[in-house]
């Protein structure tokens, strides 16, 4: 991998603003000169693409090119593209947006690298960033209201009924445990007076010995024995 050190001087360009046609040019013919092995290949390949993923960026960087007298760095900017309804606070950090070591997908091929369009690309993107998020979390919170809105009107109307039902549920537990009511043992009842006529006692009268019925309940016992019945 000795062949690798004709690469060396790339590490110089971490960041190149030239024309895309120039960088192209001078890695083939870096490449035609150096005859880079198959490992090699790889390595730079790799090399290359990682540069396409770019760090975040604190807020306070200061731009290469200033937006104005008051637009200085990296928060200024977003500040200025904010909209005035927007009102929570900024990240720490900026993502920038991608771009490779040799960035093929501008227009300009044959011109410098735009750097303070590259920054501008960046603010712009964490403003859309910002403010997708923020209207997000705005419906999120008109729905919640509206849910508990109608939850409260809901509620409002069903709590007479249901005020009832709990009440007539009491009654009906509490008609199943009470006890019942027992008359009272020293409540004087109404005494019935006796109309019925006690039959005084007829009087004896003398039978014969020998007769045809014999009445047997003068001695206890209630059987009345007749004689003259026929079989």
């Amino acid at each position: 991998m000795w062949c690798t050190r004709w690469f060396l001087p790339l590490i110089l360009l971490p960041l190149p603003t030239a024309p895309p046609i120039f960088l192209l040019l001078f890695l083939f013919t870096l490449t035609m000169h150096a005859k880079p092995c198959f490992y090699c290949i790889i390595l730079l390949a790799t090399l290359f693409l990682s540069t396409c993923y770019w760090t975040p960026i604190p807020l306070d960087s200061p731009l290469s090119v200033p937006w104005g007298e008051n637009i200085t760095t990296f928060g200024d900017a977003l500040n200025s593209t904010l909209s005035p309804s927007y009102s929570k606070s900024l990240p720490a950090v900026i993502q920038p947006a991608d771009r490779c070591w040799c960035d093929l997908s501008t227009a300009s091929f044959f011109e410098s690298f735009n750097t303070s369009q590259w920054e501008r690309l960046s603010v712009e993107k964490l403003r859309n960033s910002l403010e997708r998020q923020d209207k997000i979390e705005e419906k999120i919170k008109q729905l919640s209201e509206s849910h508990l809105a109608e939850n409260d009107t809901q509620a409002a109307v069903l709590a007479p009924a249901a005020r009832a039902n709990a009440t007539s549920v009491v009654k009906r537990i509490w008609s199943l445990l009470r006890p019942k009511s027992l008359p009272n043992p020293f409540h004087s009842l109404p005494v019935e007076s006796d109309t019925r006529n006690i039959s005084e006692p007829a009087p004896a009268v003398d039978l014969p010995l020998l007769r045809r019925e014999y009445d047997l309940s003068r001695f206890g016992v209630g059987l009345v024995v007749d004689f003259g019945s026929s079989a």
